[in-house]
């Protein structure tokens, strides 16, 4: 007879029996893409092509007037609907010891792109072929600024500035460890070894691309947002306080089948709110789905880093001590 310890008798370290294979096995699945269209609108995200650029001027006059666009939204419309930004925790310090900077995550970019693939207008329109042939006579007229994507590169002097409160381009820096007691164990070592590590930066590449769908429930007045979300009680408030400025009890968020996360769904995203905007402004249903491009483009990587390993040895190749020294590109934002 097989006894468990009390601690693995349930819940942690048991097997979970699988209740969703019969259904999506079968096609039975319910995933953004299977929800009806039930006389929704389309919104295609028009996304920059510079990595750093001042926007000068957006001239929509010829894409509104395509047959089929319902409407046309930029950084400055939001900003004058007062809709908020996307805000990040500020859980770290910069080196000298102040609170790491924030910059504002806007929905749709307004006055300055600060990476390639930042949105920077939204289309409305009756199909999605529609709405992506307006957005192709969008005319956005950019002053191309300087632009840095090597981390190592972007911390030396003189390199060029995504944020203006980080002149350095150093968001937050963290350390652990005695560092008084490593340095005493590497001056006194009989032998010292060092290695440069790059760890490339990860996109996630799930089967379903993200999707987002929002409508206004007549009877009631809530937003719904059909989202695939990781996170769905977070989203629904950082979207209602922060992004919409309304209580959170007037939003609701619905998660179906998700086709793979991997954790690149877990936090609220432009388009997200963008489409949340859209179904409040508008008063019609509004859905969006990515395509592999925008993963690539919008969607959260996994961070890259640029290490040097160091260790300290002792005559007999015994460890005394390492140190390893990090840059990691956490993104324009």
């Amino acid at each position: 007879m097989n006894i468990l310890p009390n601690h693995m008798r349930f819940g942690a370290g048991q097997p979970v029996k699988r209740l969703e294979d019969q259904r999506l096995l079968t096609g039975k699945g319910q995933f953004i893409d299977d929800k009806p269209e039930d006389g929704a609108l389309w919104l295609y995200v028009l996304r920059s092509p510079h990595a750093h650029a001042r926007i000068v001027s957006i001239d929509t006059t010829a894409a509104r007037e395509m047959p089929g666009v319902e409407a046309i939204f930029t950084g400055a419309d939001l900003v004058a609907d007062n809709i908020g930004t996307i805000p990040t925790l500020a859980i770290f310090k910069r080196p000298d010891g102040k609170p790491m900077t924030v910059p504002p995550r806007r929905l749709l970019a307004h006055e300055i792109v600060r990476f390639a693939g930042e949105a920077v207008a939204a289309i409305v329109a009756t199909s999605r072929a529609t709405a992506q042939s307006a957005a192709e006579a969008v005319m956005v007229d950019y002053e191309v600024l300087p632009a840095v994507v090597d981390p190592v590169e972007a911390i030396k002097p003189g390199a060029p500035t995504v944020w203006a409160e980080a002149p350095d381009n150093i968001v937050a820096a963290m350390s652990y460890g005695d560092a008084a007691k490593v340095d005493a164990a590497f001056a006194g070592a009989a032998h010292k070894i060092a290695l440069d590590i790059v760890s490339q930066r990860l996109i996630p590449s799930a089967m379903e691309p993200r999707s987002t769908i929002a409508e206004i429930d007549t009877s009631t007045g809530r937003l719904i947002l059909h989202a695939q979300s990781q996170t769905p009680a977070s989203t629904r408030d950082v979207l209602a306080e922060a992004v919409l400025k309304r209580p959170k009890e007037s939003v609701r968020v619905l998660v179906g089948d998700i086709g793979g996360g991997f954790g690149q769904k877990t936090n609220v995203y432009p388009e997200d709110g963008i489409v949340a905007y859209a179904a409040t402004k508008l008063k019609r249903k509004i859905r969006w789905r990515g395509e592999r491009t925008d993963e690539f483009l919008g969607g959260t990587h996994g961070r890259d880093l640029t290490s040097t390993a160091e260790f300290a040895l002792d005559a007999k190749g015994r460890v005394l001590a390492y140190r390893v020294r990090s840059i990691g590109a956490t993104g324009a934002y």
